[in-house]
């Protein structure tokens, strides 16, 4: 038996004088009324009320419990205001884990706007290039880039990325542009470590895949110091096309092997399993889907 709903019977029976008023002003049986009295009865091991043929009269427990009861059920009915006050009108924190090259490039302007637009939300940025544990550091929404969605959490695709080769004029200059993948392996590579990956890369050209076994240069989780070295003529660098954007667009950079295709990259979205997503979550992953959509057109 709800124990929620025997309170409201015994706080109605109080303020009603007995049974069968309040089994009329809750739309139930007087016998459910006296069900649910015996219920908290048994549960607290007391009598709450001396019973008259007139008029229910509380015990002394009775009375203490009343004084409880009222408060309980006034603090329930506060929270679930408050609750269904943030699902309208949403306020709070926002505790976020995101990759670091992918915030300052990408992210940084959309959580700008994000901030102008919710103003009662508050963001807790946590940047990083490694993977956490969302559980252990409660966090509301942890933001990757990978291949595959980490299916151990609920996830939204935010977007899609591709992924491809990117060297210096310079570095081309001295070591030669590769067309083929056999060229390649004469190249210094920069690859971005990922959990996983085993420094290997699928590529596909005319229908055709393989599967290469990668002996890179240098191995870093984070896109900044990849491309910073890339810049400079130290290799050839393997990233999303997004992080590389700002500098290819600039001309800094060039595609390689531009034939060859990789899988493509999920930009997602990863919140506890089973966890019922708050409002002020859901609009930030609205927020992120509507933006990334007006990046990508």
């Amino acid at each position: 038996m709800d124990r929620i709903d025997c309170i409201n019977t015994f706080l109605s029976v109080v303020e009603h004088g007995n049974f069968s008023t309040s089994a009329k002003n809750l739309n139930i049986s007087r016998d459910l009324v006296s069900k649910r009295i015996q219920y908290l009865e048994n549960d607290l091991k007391v009598s709450l009320f001396i019973r008259t043929t007139r008029r229910m009269n509380l015990t002394p427990c009775g009375e203490k419990f009343y004084q409880h009861a009222k408060v309980m059920m006034s603090e329930l009915e506060w929270a679930k205001y408050e609750i269904s006050y943030d699902q309208q009108y949403p306020e709070g924190e926002l505790k976020i884990n995101a990759p670091l090259s992918f915030s300052r490039d990408v992210l940084t302007d959309i959580i700008s706007d994000f901030i102008q637009q919710f103003p009662f939300i508050k963001i807790d940025l946590y940047l990083t290039d490694s993977f956490v544990d969302i559980y252990e550091q409660q966090f509301d929404l942890t933001l990757r880039v990978d291949d595959v969605a980490d299916h151990n959490f609920q996830n939204t695709v935010i977007g899609t990325y591709k992924r491809s080769f990117y060297a210096s004029k310079e570095y081309l200059d001295k070591k030669g542009i590769p067309n083929t993948i056999d060229d390649l392996k004469k190249h210094d590579i920069l690859l971005y470590s990922q959990k996983n990956s085993h420094n290997k890369i699928t590529l596909s050209r005319n229908e055709t895949t393989e599967l290469i076994q990668c002996y890179p240069k240098f191995i870093c989780n984070n896109g900044d110091l990849l491309l910073d070295l890339c810049t400079k003529g130290y290799g050839i660098v393997f990233l999303p096309d997004f992080i590389a954007k700002k500098y290819f667009d600039a001309g800094e950079i060039s595609r390689c092997l531009e034939d060859y295709h990789s899988p493509m990259m999920n930009f997602y979205a990863l919140y506890p399993n089973g966890q019922n997503i708050s409002k002020k979550l859901q609009i930030f992953i609205d927020f992120l889907i509507r933006q990334f959509k007006t990046i990508n057109a």
